[in-house]
């Protein structure tokens, strides 16, 4: 068991520094973040596609995979917080008489409204979620850079 948490503690730092020396500069890094938090938000009630759809992406465009997939489980986190917040945009946004689908049942029509304002505040506010880490990233990323003291070769 102690071998196991040796090698588990060597492979994050190892995926943790090639995350912030990744060579693809941080354009791609923070971009691939905000691929992985864009993808979460939008697909909120499905549980597969949202993966699928970022490795799909991510392989496609030839992104930063580790920061794709950090950005896919930050959003795992922070989306139940922000839940609340969403459903209250989503409230904001659709009128009172949506009706999704004409179900006969009104539990049914309920539960489809509530998951349609659900969605639609999700999406807003992934996107905007994505654009700021986007940009919180890169900059840190940047400022990193700009303080790693370069290395003469002799």
């Amino acid at each position: 068991m102690k071998n196991f948490i040796t090698k588990l503690k060597t492979k994050i730092a190892s995926k943790w520094h090639e995350l912030l020396n990744d060579p693809a500069g941080p354009h791609l890094v923070a971009m691939s973040f905000a691929i992985g938090v864009i993808s979460e938000m939008l697909t909120i009630p499905t549980v597969g596609i949202a993966f699928v759809l970022m490795i799909v992406i991510v392989k496609k465009v030839s992104f930063s995979m580790t920061s794709a997939l950090v950005g896919y489980f930050f959003t795992k986190i922070v989306y139940i917080p922000l839940a609340p917040l969403e459903l209250m945009i989503g409230k904001t946004l659709l009128h009172e008489n949506f009706d999704p689908h004409a179900h006969k049942w009104a539990w049914a029509r309920g539960v489809l409204h509530k998951d349609a304002e659900l969605l639609l505040g999700a999406v807003i506010i992934g996107g905007v979620l994505a654009v700021i880490c986007y940009f919180v990233i890169r900059q840190i990323l940047v400022l990193r850079l700009k303080r790693t003291p370069k290395t003469k070769l002799s």
